[in-house]
């Protein structure tokens, strides 16, 4: 009788030494999609034997619980269980447990807390118009629509990401709207004359630490302003026989002028260093023009312009032919 009471107590001791209880469920993270759901996700461990979790929540500041629906329980490597409306409130507080059971037992996560109104996401907001206003340089306005599943109580800060479309380098600007109109307005300031820019924006509540997505991407264009300036050079060709030396001038836009940028025309001036009552007058719609001078030193000056006004003037003096 003793070796069968012997033999049960250590087949007893051999199944518990070899009991594997499930890992504790770390890494808990919670989102509440506004109107949508509330969404929990943890970091489960490759489990030795079949594993199922069991998601226990408090809500209504503590007053109620539930579990996380069994169609919508979290199995194997789907670390994630959702709650939907109506049992969504808020604002409120939860807490959030997650539980790992298999065959040889159970064990618990730490309980987590979350402030609903800290962890709330909401949909981007949809820009509609990216434009310049008449008379206003280097500004584009950019009105949008509020999104329609966010909270009409909260203030909603923004992230305004910009670039240029021929650069890859994102600027960003940030800025809040407290008021609640369907439509919102920003303007963009500081800006390049003439360039098309590519905008979009993401929002959050005040409050909270998720941010929407970024919305579609709009492209808008700043006004046109009076010409940038010029680079201008020349190229000094040997002195004719009859003592006229030709000069070819060159221009192009001055580096950092918009690229879209274009002129009306060219206007140059040039005179003998020695005597400005000799000024000569050129009007031209080439980037490139070649002037016949004297051997003495000369100075011309360039200038480009359009339908706003005129460039910056580009001086270029030309030395005499026998200065070293």
């Amino acid at each position: 009788m003793m070796g069968v009471w012997a033999l049960w107590l250590l087949l007893l001791l051999c199944k518990s030494s070899l009991a594997v209880l499930p890992a504790k469920p770390e890494n808990i993270s919670c989102v509440f999609y506004y109107e949508e759901n509330f969404t929990c996700t943890w970091s489960p461990e490759k489990e030795v034997s079949y594993t199922w979790y069991k998601v226990k929540r408090t809500y209504s500041y503590g007053y109620k619980s539930d579990i996380c629906p069994t169609d919508n329980s979290t199995r194997g490597n789907h670390a994630s269980c959702s709650f939907f409306p109506p049992t969504i409130t808020n604002p409120d507080n939860y807490t959030i447990q997650v539980e790992a059971q298999n065959a040889d037992g159970i064990i618990n996560s730490d309980i987590t807390h979350w402030n609903l109104d800290t962890i709330m996401k909401i949909e981007p907001p949809e820009i509609f118009s990216v434009q310049s206003v008449l008379g206003i340089k280097r500004m584009l306005q950019i009105k949008w629509i509020r999104p329609v599943l966010a909270p009409l109580s909260s203030t909603l800060k923004y992230t305004l990401r910009f670039r240029t479309v021929n650069s890859a380098r994102w600027m960003e600007v940030n800025f809040t709207k407290e008021d609640i109109d369907r439509d919102e307005t920003y303007n963009l300031t500081g800006l390049q004359a003439f360039t098309e820019y590519v905008v979009a924006l993401r929002c959050a509540p005040a409050e909270s630490m998720f941010w929407s997505a970024w919305s579609q991407e709009k492209v808008g264009t700043t006004e046109e302003e009076a010409p940038y300036g010029l680079d201008l050079w020349r190229v000094l060709r040997p002195a004719k026989v009859n003592g006229r030396r030709p000069v070819q001038l060159m221009w192009k836009k001055a580096s950092g002028a918009p690229v879209l940028e274009k002129a009306l025309g060219y206007k140059i001036w040039y005179f003998p260093e020695s005597n400005t009552n000799l000024t000569e007058t050129v009007n031209t719609t080439n980037q490139t023009h070649e002037l016949h001078l004297g051997g003495k030193t000369h100075w011309v000056y360039v200038i480009s312009y359009n339908s706003l006004g005129e460039s910056p003037v580009a001086t270029l003096r030309i030395p005499a032919v026998d200065e070293k």
